[in-house]
């Protein structure tokens, strides 16, 4: 019998017979649609966290909520403990050979692994291995290609305008010789912004106003790359707010709604309205292209630390859950979630699990953070904890004292010390004291009062104008800011898992909205995909 290799064992097995091999079984409870596997303790009960979900392809599959995709043979190498062929120091190739020609009942000669050949591996991206259009100010003929992509998602010409250094449209040669576009959001790193790194892409709507393909270029670097554009071309260190969504047509609707609401305004208010316009073209808009990771997070902060965050991620159970991981990623906490069941995000801080229920029509982001001691600011402050122990929201000193930091505790710790002091001297039984060195106490007293005092007031000015995290998701109507724009009220608030890459299923993992593409049933469509997808000049 001819030797098998990779291509072989990733054709002939089934992710899911690997999964069971591995000792997962089956959680029925997800649903059949997209089978999600699962590990179960000695005590018969599931083990929490350790869950992983087939793509839609039925080819790869990944462990929520990182992005990665694992074949049969990347699963494998990167989980070699898993199986009963694995000794400690043994050559993964041999491995992978082990299990796969053992799950295919096939006999195998001694070192047949030598003679595999590696696993291909994705290169990585290359802006150059496409060919593109670009959306030129002043020039019709250049923007008319790009109309079919904005017309269904209700984005006008003024807002592309705003946004044209931002997108392109991407065509690249397949194999069968077809030349494939979409509309591309270039992915770069914030502290890189010179070269792209990936694309978000998305097809021409059908139609019936559904988008067939969404993904990514082959190779996007998606944990650190984000789709970044500042309208007005304001550097990242100068910008004072930054928008986060999940895709840039969120990104581009959100600034349309809110631009639209300023110049309905213009012939009462025309210098607020004006002022509002101007604060949004001086913005900085990100997409982090699906779920965000740690990194994306951290790279943008690190170069926007003066400015306020707005999370706008979508009004459903995993744009919530995005939200929370911001801020526990800007306050470096130790927490992990996870969403073992439907509804509930579960906070794990080192052993210590906190439930919230995240599907609630009335979740509060600022409620949870204040009970697991995160914050809306940006940066640390004397007052931020002190703040959260008021008794009494109109008296600033009605908190307690112990929760303050910095310059502002060491003053009042200060005031406190001689406060005691000159309570001990000055009291009915205490030892008598000349009236002159009572009143050098109470100087020193109130100069340390005083002292505390502008401490204080110096602290919260700087509370007050500090740069802050802001929770502003769409509409309680809608599910994200696109549906918003499009007047496309909420069905459903399920995420379902897709994979794509250039077209082509099974090699990447991207969010996409069940409500918005799933609505209706259309097979003809489906079998239209070339013909759709395929570009015409």
């Amino acid at each position: 019998m001819a030797e098998l290799n990779y291509d072989d064992f990733k054709r002939r097995i089934n992710i899911q017979d690997l999964l069971i091999d591995a000792g997962y079984s089956l959680n029925r409870r997800d649903g059949l649609r997209y089978p999600s596997y699962v590990r179960m303790g000695s005590d018969g009960k599931r083990v929490r966290g350790d869950k992983f979900i087939v793509t839609a392809n039925g080819l790869c599959c990944f462990q929520p909520p990182e992005q990665k995709n694992y074949n049969v043979i990347s699963f494998i190498k990167e989980h070699p403990n898993l199986f009963a062929d694995y000794t400690p120091g043994m050559n993964t190739d041999r491995l992978v050979n082990l299990v796969c020609n053992r799950l295919l009942n096939n006999p195998m000669t001694e070192r047949s692994y030598v003679n595999l050949g590696r696993e291909h591996t994705q290169k990585p991206f290359n802006i150059n291995d496409y060919e593109r259009l670009d959306f030129l100010l002043g020039a019709f003929e250049s923007q008319k290609p790009f109309y079919p992509y904005f017309k269904a998602r209700g984005i006008n010409l003024d807002t592309q305008k705003a946004f044209h250094n931002n997108f392109f449209i991407a065509m690249k040669e397949a194999k069968n010789g077809k030349t494939y576009a979409n509309l591309s959001f270039p992915l770069r790193k914030p502290f890189e912004l010179g070269r792209i790194v990936g694309l978000e892409e998305r097809s021409r709507a059908t139609k019936t106003g559904k988008t067939i393909y969404k993904g990514m270029g082959a190779g996007s670097d998606a944990t650190n790359g984000l789709w970044i554009a500042t309208p007005a071309g304001t550097p990242l260190n100068k910008v004072k707010d930054v928008y986060w969504f999940e895709s840039a047509y969120d990104a581009m609707s959100y600034y349309q709604i809110m631009k639209d609401k300023a110049l309905a305004t213009k012939e009462t208010n025309p210098k607020e309205s004006k002022k509002i316009i101007d604060t949004l073209d001086k913005s900085c808009f990100v997409s982090t292209a699906g779920n965000p990771s740690v990194h994306q997070y951290k790279g943008m902060m690190n170069q926007t630390e003066n400015a306020n965050h707005h999370l706008c991620f979508d009004r459903d159970r995993a744009g919530r859950m995005f939200a929370f991981n911001f801020l526990v990623a800007k306050d470096n906490a130790n927490y992990r979630t996870s969403q073992p069941e439907q509804g509930v995000m579960v906070i794990d801080d080192r052993g210590e699990k906190y439930y919230t229920d995240i599907s609630r029509e009335d979740f509060s982001l600022e409620e949870t953070i204040r009970k697991l001691n995160l914050n809306m600011l940006m940066k640390p402050n004397d007052l931020t904890d002190y703040l959260k122990t008021l008794s009494k929201e109109d008296d600033l000193m009605s908190g307690d004292m112990g929760f303050l930091n910095g310059k502002t505790s060491k003053a009042y710790n200060r005031y406190e010390s001689l406060a005691e002091e000159y309570s001990s001297v000055s009291g009915t039984f205490s030892i008598p004291m000349c009236e002159e060195d009572l009143a050098s106490m109470r100087k020193d007293l109130n100069k340390a009062y005083n002292d505390f005092k502008e401490a204080f007031d110096k602290s919260y000015k700087e509370y007050q104008s500090s740069p802050k995290v802001i929770y502003e998701p769409c509409a309680p109507d809608y599910k994200d800011w696109n549906d918003q724009l499009l007047d496309k009220k909420q069905y459903t608030s399920e995420n379902i898992i897709e994979s794509a890459i250039d077209g082509i299923e099974g090699e990447y993992t991207e969010q996409k909205d069940g409500h918005e593409e799933d609505r209706t049933q259309n097979n003809e469509e489906t079998e239209k995909i070339e013909q759709k997808h395929h570009f015409r000049r």
